[in-house]
């Protein structure tokens, strides 16, 4: 993908259950944004299958997917939108939920996405968070998600890892967005910031 233009791109940037798939998915409905949740991706891909049989090695041991595999997945799914015209780059803009994951994702990917801006939303009531993931999960069917030990993992791994991402990119792109307000209005500050984007 490294001769290929780069996509322009959006991040949606936040802890666990700071609402980026909530935003995202509600943004990826306008015609000019592809939303892409990496979650989702993994969640999806066939566990039978050569990429399923790669992931399992390391979830079955509750070990993260290593960089390499998951950017050689998005890439791969990159390819797989463009193919059926549902991601053109002259068009569409990204809006990537989950990815890049941490500093090294960043770096790897910097070749093959042009990130315009960064909305981090910010929640500092860490209970609201933590709510918010038991409801995802419980809705979603996800019940391995709901357990104290898994969330308090997931949030550690955030503050541990995927927190320093931001420093990869300048500061000027990053927008901060308070997450812990209803989501109508953290949406209304994403959208009036897109409004003012070239």
């Amino acid at each position: 993908m490294a001769d290929r233009r780069r996509y322009r791109s959006i991040i949606l940037f936040g802890m666990p259950g700071s609402g980026k798939g909530t935003q995202g998915a509600v943004l990826g409905q306008l015609p000019d944004l592809v939303h892409i949740s990496m979650g989702d991706i993994f969640r999806k891909i066939p566990r039978t299958g050569r990429f399923g049989q790669e992931i399992e090695q390391y979830t079955s041991q509750g070990l993260m997917v290593p960089d390499e595999l998951t950017v050689r997945i998005f890439e791969r799914h990159l390819t797989i939108l463009e193919m059926q015209e549902l991601l053109i780059p002259e068009q569409h803009t990204l809006i990537l939920d989950g990815m890049p994951r941490n500093y090294a994702q960043a770096e790897r990917l910097d070749a093959s996405i042009d990130v315009v801006q960064i909305f981090h939303l910010k929640i500092t009531d860490t209970v609201k968070a933590v709510e918010r993931l038991r409801a995802r999960a419980l809705r979603e069917n996800r019940l391995d998600d709901m357990s104290d030990e898994v969330i308090n993992r997931r949030l550690r791994t955030y503050y541990d890892e995927t927190f320093k991402t931001l420093s990869f990119y300048p500061k000027d792109i990053v927008y901060d967005v308070e997450a812990g307000r209803r989501m109508i209005d953290v949406l209304c500050s994403i959208a009036n910031r897109l409004a003012a984007l070239p």
